[in-house]
């Protein structure tokens, strides 16, 4: 492709247009479009390797986090990795883990979340143009993080989905430095950067790079604004969210070869990755997604929406995409957190679908 080149694409309510500076993959094999329910931000890129609103074999995700992990040369050790919630929970620990398995330096893995542990709270930043504006980062305990990297890292590295201005990491980058005292050295990763914006005070590193506008049609209905600020007093597992020191691995006897879709729940995505991973290792043909509570018209790349109360009871609305009732998997595992839902969850409606639990 010619740099510059324009690319048009349509979606209900506008027309994107783009002009790709720089692209390790194709613009059309990494991203489709569709319509957010925001209308601070009307338009979706839906990623076709990043495993939420779209199924995606584990080998492209796993490729993905490959070649972002060998864009980090001679970072300074020790290094701080924070996946950004919800969507690069998954991407996040799986460029640490490549990031590692490349001989990566001392380090931890830390991912936001939108929701509390009871654990202690070390900061938090906002995502202004999200439906779940509000990031919360624990901090670890010693047990965690015995030998002190996440109040000591000389590097912290970001990872995240896309990038259009930059203002979210470089306010997880200020709150984290303003809670420290000092400003380490910041990388952010991600697979699409949009230099439409501010000016990053960092590196970046991506997989496609470009600019972008949108334009939208006058004659288009607003959408509701479906905005997601429930603070439930349902506690979430620590997990990554308190920071981990090894990648985290699959505790389950290896399943047979079949189709089949892993479904993470939310923030929780990378151990049903694995669990995908496993399935596709074994000869099978496997896909990953997890469930979100991005809310998106049911267009462009979303062909189907399921919405439904929170898997872990939390009383907000959750959303799978793209897995009606006809769909062709042999076998559907939805992987939780916590505990399954309760019998009478609509989730237990999706024809071939199985739960497991995590702490099962």
């Amino acid at each position: 492709m010619t740099p510059f080149e324009p690319i048009i694409r349509s979606i209900p309510g506008g027309t994107l247009e783009f002009r790709i500076e720089r692209e390790d993959i194709p613009l059309d094999i990494a991203l489709a479009f569709a319509a957010r329910r925001n209308p601070r931000r009307r338009f979706l890129f839906v990623s076709r390797i990043l495993g939420r609103h779209i199924p995606t074999p584990p080998r492209d995700l796993r490729q993905a986090a490959v070649s972002l992990a060998r864009k980090l040369i001679r970072l300074p050790s020790p290094c701080l990795f924070i996946g950004m919630a919800e969507t690069a929970t998954t991407l996040g620990q799986a460029v640490w883990r490549e990031w590692l398995n490349q001989g990566g330096c001392e380090s931890l893995y830390l991912d936001t979340t939108r929701r509390h542990t009871g654990g202690e709270v070390a900061f938090s930043f906002v995502e202004d143009h999200s439906h779940a504006p509000l990031h919360l980062v624990h901090r670890p305990s010693r047990a965690d993080d015995p030998s002190g990297i996440f109040e000591r890292a000389a590097a912290i590295i970001i990872v995240d989905d896309e990038v259009t201005t930059g203002r979210t990491a470089v306010a997880l980058a200020d709150a984290y430095s303003q809670w420290r005292g000092s400003r380490p050295t910041v990388s952010l990763l991600t697979l699409v950067h949009w230099k439409n914006g501010d000016v990053l005070p960092f590196d970046c590193h991506s997989l496609i790079e470009g600019v972008f506008k949108f334009t939208p049609c006058p004659s288009a209905p607003v959408p509701p604004f479906c905005e997601q600020t429930v603070v439930s007093p349902v506690r979430a597992p620590r997990g990554a969210r308190h920071g981990i020191t090894s990648s985290q691995s699959l505790l389950c006897p290896p399943e047979p070869a079949a189709r089949v879709l892993v479904i993470g729940a939310g923030e929780f995505g990378f151990v049903p990755f694995l669990l995908a991973e496993q399935i596709e290792g074994a000869g099978g043909e496997a896909f990953v997604q997890a469930t979100t509570r991005s809310p998106v018209l049911e267009c462009g790349a979303i062909v189907h929406a399921r919405s439904f109360p929170a898997l872990d009871g939390s009383g907000y609305t959750e959303f799978l995409y793209n897995v009606p009732d006809d769909h062709s998997y042999e076998r559907i595992i939805l992987y939780c957190e916590g505990a399954p839902p309760p019998p009478t969850h609509p989730l237990w409606a999706v024809p071939r679908i199985e739960m497991r639990s995590a702490h099962e």
